[in-house]
């Protein structure tokens, strides 16, 4: 991609290439490291990552893993790098080999975590690698002087790869979910900076979460259950003038009281990425220093003072992104500061114009793993439970019980998380739910009610009439829909019926299933499979997906 000119359609045609058969992009390229440059992707590109995270790897979506840039000795931000500053990608840091930050980083609260790469020249190795096509040059085929953050995140890319191999279902936030949980703060400690969010885990503006650790990752992926979908929720814009004044040291100071969308479908009670979208004019733009502090009293600098932007004065909608949040609620008073912390004159105050917080993440815990048990390569079945019998509620009481507080403030053991969705799907409310024993098709049997009648091939005693509607020729075992040997249309849990239900399909065995859940109509499982869209979701045309709000670069129609 980078042999010739580059512009937005040629980005564009690189992160969406072959996006069913590539599973991870790793780019190690951006805006101008120099300091003073605040751009990001085009609309080509930001619907590129949009259909990517949405349709790529059949609708897994796509991982792009992002080098955090290499700005470090002009100071500059990688929060004013639009591609790292996305939560589309996976951002990463560098660390020396003694665990130190090395000149070129860049600090920022959007970086997810770290690897190993270069340091000091002369001090500290760089990274082993292939280097130019051998037919160029065949007798330096390889090189040990990679360097800079450019070699961190092809590392990480070989990571998820393995993690991936590990559990191939994971989706893209999945990953993020198991580069957070799983990556170490210890090796790099010596390095100031770190903070203790409000759910206990440590994050640092140099480094994220710490060092990736692959090991870890790879048993995390075996045991992990995808994560619920993603919400959006918006707070409310505020629209007022704030003066930011000219003395050095002035910090203005404001806040918003927000209820996390509670009670509506984009509920977020559990966050991932936060954003705070800004629109502030100061001059020198340099000067300024950014921070939010959440309702439990994280506060993460969404802009460091970046001394060489000295020409500009506009943020403009910048959707400043923090990762620091990650677990925490969203509910509460979150405060906003503008620090004028910068070294340059300034002649005239600034003006904070308006600003907006958006809120990512999920309404229940998002962290369920599979049991010891069902993990991959495992043995045996959970308790000695089939997993092809939904277990009753009193299983699922008795194994509560059983189980205690495993992986209390960690994980949350779920292990019926998978068995219960399906067939609760469609249940009445008040409803008990009976013991079915599911066979490999996924059509559930009912036990034969006793009548003189004849026997079929399993010696089940099947009625050949008087049998309901939906029946087929088949017969059934007794009166109703339920009771049929098989369905003349369609099959919901165990009842025959004539269609299937709002927010389900058919699939090729005749059986309803769900449709994603930002579907009203489909004609799949998959996100772009909806014909129309959920209540609170907008149709995005060109994608083909619902989405609770419009893509950047996009409006919605009246």
């Amino acid at each position: 991609m980078l042999d010739g000119t580059v512009n937005d359609a040629v980005e564009a045609k690189a992160l969406g290439l072959n996006p069913d058969h590539i599973d991870i992009y790793s780019a190690s390229w951006g805006p101008e490291d120099d300091g003073s440059t605040v751009d990001g992707p085009g609309p080509l590109a930001r619907r590129a990552f949009i259909f990517g995270v949405t349709s790529g790897r059949q609708g897994k979506g796509s991982i792009f893993i992002w080098a955090s840039g290499n700005g470090g000795r002009y100071t500059d931000s990688c929060n004013c790098d639009g591609y790292t500053n996305s939560i589309f990608t996976l951002s990463i840091s560098s660390a020396t080999q003694g665990g130190y930050k090395p000149w070129y980083l860049e600090e920022c609260s959007s970086t997810l975590a770290t690897t190993y790469s270069s340091g000091t020249p002369g001090h500290d190795k760089s990274v082993a690698t292939v280097d130019m096509d051998g037919s160029l040059r065949p007798d330096r085929i390889c090189t040990v002087e990679h360097t800079g953050t450019s070699a961190s995140a092809p590392l990480a890319a070989g990571i998820a790869a393995l993690a991936l191999e590990a559990n191939p279902a994971l989706t893209w936030r999945d990953m993020q979910y198991l580069v957070v949980l799983t990556s170490r703060s210890d090796p790099l400690e010596k390095e100031p900076g770190w903070i203790l969010n409000g759910v206990k885990r440590k994050v640092s503006h140099k480094f994220g979460y710490g060092l990736m650790d692959a090991g870890a990752m790879v048993s995390l992926a075996e045991q992990w259950t995808a994560v619920p979908s993603q919400h959006i929720c918006k707070s409310r814009e505020i629209n007022e003038d704030r003066p930011i004044e000219v003395s050095v040291g002035y910090t203005l100071q404001t806040h918003m009281d927000v209820n996390g969308c509670a009670g509506t479908v984009n509920e977020v009670r559990y966050l991932e990425h936060v954003q705070c979208k800004i629109t502030l004019r100061f001059f020198p733009r340099g000067n300024l220093r950014i921070l939010l502090t959440s309702p439990m009293g994280t506060t993460s600098t969404l802009l460091f003072e970046r001394p060489r932007d000295i020409t500009k004065s506009n943020f403009d909608d910048w959707p400043f992104l923090s990762v620091h949040f990650w677990g925490e609620r969203a509910e509460g008073r979150w405060t906003l500061q503008i620090l004028n912390g910068g070294p340059r004159r300034v002649s005239q105050p600034g003006i904070l114009s308006k600003w907006q917080l958006i809120f990512y993440g999920t309404q229940t815990n998002p962290i369920r793993l599979k049991s010891e048990g069902t993990r991959t390569g495992g043995s045996g079945y959970a308790s000695g439970l089939n997993p092809f019998v939904f277990p009753t509620e009193t299983d699922i009481n008795q194994q509560a019980g059983t189980l205690g507080g495993a992986g209390a403030g960690y994980y949350q053991a779920d292990l019926y998380n998978n068995f219960m969705n399906y067939p609760n799907l469609f249940s009445g409310a008040g409803s008990g739910i009976d013991k079915t024993v599911a066979t490999l098709n996924g059509h559930n049997i009912p036990t034969a009610q006793r009548e003189n009648v004849m026997a079929d091939s399993n010696n089940k005693l099947v009625v050949l009439h008087d049998c309901d509607p939906e029946c087929d020729q088949q017969g059934c075992y007794g009166k109703g829909p339920t009771q049929c040997v098989a369905c003349k249309h369609y099959r919901l849990d165990n009842t025959c019926v004539s269609r299937c239900p709002p927010r389900s399909f058919p699939n090729q065995g005749g059986v309803c299933w769900p449709c994603h859940e930002s579907c009203e109509t489909c004609a799949g499982a998959g996100q772009d499979s909806c014909l129309t869209c959920a209540p609170a979701h907008l149709y995005v045309t060109d994608l083909a997906v619902c989405l609770q709000v419009c893509p950047e670069g996009y409006y919605e129609s009246k």
